[in-house]
């Protein structure tokens, strides 16, 4: 797949940062409510003899809190005495628990590295804080009250880290795999959205491929594991001549950069470096003179869904036809991705009776007869963190969590985009007295994520981000739009084609306004066309929709519907229509069809001429990509 080229060796660090004495000064930092994170003095002696019994899992651990300090003391322990056999190996995931006494909570240590340990409360462990005046002493049978502690508390020991512009060791060090299982399942929400940078590390080589076990946390390796660790199957770095270091490109600015490089329309996108913009080739992977840095570099991991079938990269090929990128067929991408994976410079293929033979090297595709050249590009499909978020183990937190309960009246549980037995939506909050009121759905909802998805079916996220999504909640139009369709439902004959269907309808921002209260009204149709006749036109794709979706200034945000329409009987529309024509039928001579359409076979586009069979249902906002990426 492809990737970018050179990098320099790093030097990296030897030394080993441990606590020496209680005066020296200590870095602290709460990585959330249940993880603390201590940087030891990088002047430390490691050459002490706690250290080792650390490394070895032979400490006796005294954990003794007050309300004004915490100790901790660890009392190297001889075999004998612990009555345990460990190893050395950094990777060991074996963990030593001492008895538990009196003023002693109980606690498990684990070697992390030889520059990590972890330090924590075991999950039945209890610690007793001295209770306020007037109160009795916590004790045993109390310890679910207030003052008392039943938590587990990671201590990370570990070096010093580099300034956050020189990430790209990112340290060797990483979290092991049963870290994640010593926070309570109520605290891993709590998590930090970026986790601290020593959890994770990259090599210098761009052949080498991120870690698959690390990504679903089942990596027993550590800092040993000779392949990437990084917080996403995907990875941005730059490359710095000056300190030949790969210098990682911020977490919000990687998701950003991987949706605009998954969109096979764009090849040049622009990087701002402070007041510095210079211009990065998705094609080279180069960057312009005007930067200090030279080359970017993309990491990935395996592509292979039999080993790794939730989280596998996946790729696709496309050939450029008049200005428009066409992805080759299954069987054509299949053998013309097999054939890079496998570094062959070219491929020779027939699509039908013509030979064509495609350059690796300069991905250009040739027509060996006419020797005409196409241009070729090979782009990753984008995974977005929400779509990883059930297996993705790294500690990322994408979205927000689902809120804690729906507003009031609403079931924002259910999927709005299907069939439902009341009069009103599920999802209606029912509470306003106003003629109509636009509500939010929160985003992390059922609701939410049905017409989310719904709308980048057709419109991804490679190149716009969705704002909001508001359901309108009209009594009035909602009540007209459900009478038409009982009276469509009943004199309608049975068909394999739907009554109702979801469409779109791009819009500004002052029509949206009057859309939510008055409905769709076609008799000021006419604004945009009538290719099908004068009425209210909804589009199958949200794509087309959003060529007639202005840009609102100056935050530039689009303004779009997703309608309910009662399509019914459709026939193929034309200019002058005014309202669908005759059906002709000995059946029904008087009945007109509902809708008009642009392709019977195969309609894109529904035309209605009676504001009763449409419904506004959502109102999207949105914006598109910026194509400037802050590194």
């Amino acid at each position: 797949m492809p990737s970018s080229r050179k990098g320099k060796k790093r030097k990296s660090a030897d030394s080993v940062a441990v606590l020496k004495t209680r005066s020296k000064p200590s870095k602290v930092t709460f990585l959330s409510p249940s993880l603390v994170l201590l940087e030891i003095p990088a002047d430390t002696n490691t050459s002490l003899p706690v250290w080792e019994a650390m490394r070895s899992q032979l400490v006796d651990i005294a954990w003794t809190v007050n309300p004004y300090s915490i100790s901790v003391n660890l009392t190297p322990l001889t075999a004998k005495k612990g009555k345990i056999t460990t190893s050395t190996q950094t990777e060991s995931t074996s963990t030593f628990v001492p008895p538990s006494t009196t003023g002693q909570a109980q606690m498990m240590i684990q070697a992390l590295s030889p520059q990590q340990i972890l330090l924590s409360l075991s999950q039945n462990s209890t610690q007793f804080l001295p209770s306020p005046p007037g109160q009795p002493q916590n004790s045993p049978s109390t310890s679910t009250q207030a003052n008392s502690i039943i938590v587990c508390l990671p201590l990370f020991i570990t070096s010093p880290q580099p300034s956050l512009h020189q990430t790209s060791t990112l340290n060797q060090t990483q979290v092991l795999p049963s870290i994640p299982t010593l926070i309570p399942p109520a605290k891993q929400q709590a998590l930090s959205v970026e986790p601290p940078h020593s959890l994770f590390h990259t090599k210098i080589s761009s052949d080498i491929q991120i870690c698959d076990n690390f990504l679903l946390n089942v990596c027993h390796a550590g800092s040993m594991c000779n392949r990437h660790h990084t917080p996403y199957p995907f990875h941005w770095q730059l490359w710095c001549p000056v300190s030949h270091n790969w210098i990682d490109i911020p977490h919000r600015s990687q998701v950003s950069l991987e949706r605009l490089y998954c969109d096979v329309n764009q090849r040049v996108i622009c990087i701002k470096d402070g007041n510095v913009k210079s211009q990065l080739d998705f094609t080279s992977m180069d960057l312009d003179h005007s930067c200090k840095y030279d080359q970017v570099r993309r990491l990935t991991n395996s592509d292979c869904p039999i080993m790794y079938p939730v989280l596998a990269s996946k790729w696709k090929i496309y050939w450029l036809d008049h200005f428009i990128w066409r992805e080759y067929s299954q069987t054509l991408s299949t053998l013309l991705l097999k054939k890079m994976s496998e570094k062959e410079p070219e491929c020779s293929y027939f699509i039908g009776s013509q030979e064509y033979m495609l350059d690796f090297t300069t991905m250009v595709q040739i027509n060996v007869t006419t020797r005409f050249y196409r241009e070729v590009r090979c782009r990753p499909v984008y995974r977005s963190p929400d779509s990883m978020k059930p297996y993705l183990k790294t500690g990322i937190q994408s979205d927000p969590a689902e809120p804690v309960s729906d507003p009031p009246g609403a079931d924002l549980s259910v999927d709005p985009l299907k069939e439902f037995s009341s009069w009103y939506p599920p999802v209606w909050r029912l509470a306003s007295e106003q003629d109509f009121s636009l509500v939010e759905l929160p985003a992390g909802t059922a609701a939410y994520r049905s017409v989310q998805h719904f709308f980048h079916e057709s419109l991804p996220e490679t190149e716009v981000d969705i704002i909001s999504i508001q359901q309108v909640e009209n009594l009035l139009h909602w009540d007209k739009y459900q009478r038409h369709k009982a009276h469509m439902q009943k004199h309608q004959e049975v068909s394999a084609e739907p009554l109702e269907r979801h469409l779109f309808h791009g819009t500004n921002k002052e029509a949206s306004e009057e859309i939510c209260r008055i409905n769709f009204d076609p008799r000021i149709a006419g604004l945009n066309g009538t290719s099908c006749g004068f009425g209210s036109y909804f589009s199958i794709s949200a794509s087309y929709s959003n060529t007639y979706s202005a840009i609102a200034r100056p935050n530039g945000v689009h303004h779009m519907f997703l309608v309910k329409v009662l399509v019914g009987n459709v026939t193929q529309g034309m200019p002058n229509y005014r309202r669908p024509p005759p059906i002709t039928s000995k059946k029904r001579p008087i009945d007109r069809y509902d809708t008009c359409v642009d392709d019977e076979e195969n309609p894109t586009m529904f035309v209605v001429f009676d504001s009763c069979q449409c419904y506004p249902y959502y109102l999207i906002k949105y914006k598109d990509l910026p194509k400037e990426i802050e590194v």
